[in-house]
C-alpha cells in the first residue's frame, strides 16, 4: 500500500475506522466527495447533505441519496427557515421535503433565522413536522448569534417538542470574538481562549442533554502566535479541528453523553482521507469519554 497517494491514504483510514467497534461520528457531505465516498463505503454513524446541494450543478443528485441511505442514516439539513422574509416562511423546506418523497430519511434539520419572530418560527416548524411526520431538528441560521440564540433556539425546541443541533465550533468563534471586544479584554491569548472557552462551557452546561439531538462540529484557522488577530472570528469550517476546538467538544459531550456527532468541512476542501481522519479522531474522542455506545446511533425520538 502506497501510502503517500490520496487511494494509499484512503486505504489506510478505512483500515483505522474498521478497527472501531462502533461508529457514532457521521459526515456532512460534499459534492466532491460524493464517489469516493460509495467507493469507500467507510463505517459511518450518518451521512448529512445539505438540500441547497441536491440536484444543482456540480451537486449531489437526488438519484444518489437512495444509495445513501441504504449504506448510513441519512440526514437532510433544509433551506433556513426566515431568511427570505415572513411570507412564505416554510414553502422553500417543504417544496423539498415533497421533492424527497420515498427517500428514507432518519432526521430532517431546520436551520432558523432567530431574528425573526419567535411564535412565528414556532409555527413555522409545526408546520414542518406534521408534513414530516416526526420531530425535526433545530438549528441556528447563518447569522445568528451562537451565544445568545443557542438558549433561544433551545425554548423553540421546548415549544415545538423537537431538539436542537449544537455547534461547539460557532460558539466558541462567538465567544473568541466577545473577548476580545470587552473593555476588559486580556493581553494574553492563551487567556483569551481560555475565557471564550468557559464562555462556550457557560452555555453548553445550561442545556439539558434531552434536548440536543446532534452535535455538528468543524475546524477554523486560529490566529498563530503573532498573527494580526482578524476583526472578528468565524466558524468557517476549513481546517482540522484545533487542538482547543477538541477540548471543547471533549468537555460538551462528557455533560450530553452520547449524541449523534457530524464532522462538518465547508470550504477548501481537502481529500477524503482528512475529512476520514478527523472523523476517526472524533470517534477516540468519543471512546475516551464514554460517549460511544448505541444512543449515539440512534436518530429519533
Amino acid at each position: 500500500m502506497h501510502f503517500g497517494t490520496e487511494n494509499g491514504k484512503i486505504e489506510a483510514m478505512k483500515a483505522s475506522t474498521a478497527l472501531l467497534a462502533r461508529q457514532p461520528v457521521g459526515l456532512s457531505l460534499r459534492a466532491p466527495h460524493l464517489a469516493g465516498l460509495l467507493d469507500l463505503a467507510p463505517a459511518l454513524g450518518g451521512i448529512e447533505v445539505r438540500s441547497s446541494d441536491l440536484g444543482a450543478i456540480d451537486g449531489v443528485p437526488v438519484t444518489a441519496l437512495r444509495e445513501l441511505a441504504s449504506r448510513w442514516p441519512l440526514a437532510v439539513q433544509a433551506s433556513e427557515i426566515g431568511a427570505c422574509g415572513e411570507v412564505g416562511m416554510v414553502e422553500r423546506p417543504l417544496e423539498e421535503l415533497e421533492r424527497l418523497a420515498g427517500v428514507p430519511l432518519r432526521r430532517w434539520s431546520l436551520p432558523l433565522a432567530m431574528d425573526r419572530d419567535a411564535g412565528a418560527l414556532a409555527a413555522a416548524v409545526e408546520v414542518v413536522q406534521s408534513c414530516l411526520g416526526q420531530p425535526a431538528l433545530l438549528e441556528l441560521g447563518q447569522n445568528a448569534d451562537a451565544l445568545i440564540d443557542t438558549l433561544k433556539l433551545a425554548d423553540l425546541a421546548r415549544q415545538t417538542r423537537s431538539r436542537l443541533t449544537l455547534e461547539p465550533d460557532r460558539l466558541l468563534a462567538q465567544a473568541v470574538n466577545r473577548v476580545r471586544r470587552a473593555p476588559s479584554a486580556p493581553s494574553s491569548e492563551r487567556l483569551m481562549w481560555q475565557r471564550a472557552t468557559a464562555l462556550v462551557l457557560d452555555t453548553v452546561w445550561s442545556l439539558p442533554p434531552s434536548l440536543v439531538g446532534q452535535i455538528r462540529v468543524g475546524g477554523f484557522r486560529e490566529p498563530l502566535p503573532g498573527d494580526t488577530p482578524p476583526q472578528a472570528l468565524q466558524a468557517s469550517r476549513n481546517q482540522r479541528v484545533s487542538p482547543t476546538g477538541w477540548t471543547v467538544l471533549r468537555q460538551t459531550l462528557e455533560h450530553l453523553g452520547p449524541v449523534p456527532t457530524t464532522l462538518a468541512w465547508d470550504a477548501d476542501l481537502p481529500g477524503l482521507a482528512v475529512l476520514l481522519d478527523e472523523v476517526r479522531l472524533a470517534c477516540e474522542l468519543m471512546a475516551e469519554v464514554g460517549a460511544d455506545g448505541e444512543e449515539a446511533l440512534e436518530l429519533d425520538d
